[in-house]
């Protein structure tokens, strides 16, 4: 092979890998712009528990559904982070096992657990993160009522 083919093959790999690598930063980029602007508007609701009335289920009371939208940035965020490759594998495991802990995130998981699968269909990187959250909240019982 000639010098100069093979130049000239190295400068279309290298270019073909910097487009792959400009269109995933693009990717990147469009979902953290698309995080913020939910992560406005979660907070404008739970600033506004009047317009959040509007946007609530019905059978759920207000205070309750602004806890759940705190909750549910909490969780956007956590996602976000699995997205880009911030928290992956066992690192997002400890994490989805931690905010499991708390009371407020898995009654998030039981209201709107089911939503959230439904929401990450066709998507394997959201499908991957629900899955690891579903396990999560699975491997929490809840507690037992106080009975008096």
């Amino acid at each position: 092979m000639k010098t100069s083919r093979a130049v000239l093959l190295l400068l279309a790999a290298i270019g073909a890998i910097q487009a792959v690598q400009r269109e995933r930063h693009q990717r990147q980029h469009n979902h953290v712009a698309v995080t913020q602007l939910h992560h406005n508007r979660l907070a404008h609701l739970t600033a506004n528990p009047d317009l959040a009335q509007q946007w609530a289920p019905e059978e759920m009371d207000v205070k309750e559904y602004v806890q759940l939208l705190d909750v549910n940035q909490q969780i956007v965020a956590l996602s976000l982070r699995h997205r880009l490759g911030l928290t992956r594998g066992n690192r997002l495991r400890i994490m989805a096992d931690a905010v499991m802990e708390r009371e407020a995130v898995r009654r998030y998981g039981k209201y709107f657990g089911g939503f959230r699968t439904q929401e990450a269909a066709g998507d394997r990187l959201a499908r991957r993160f629900t899955a690891i959250m579903h396990d999560a909240y699975v491997a929490r019982p809840e507690p037992d009522p106080v009975r008096v």
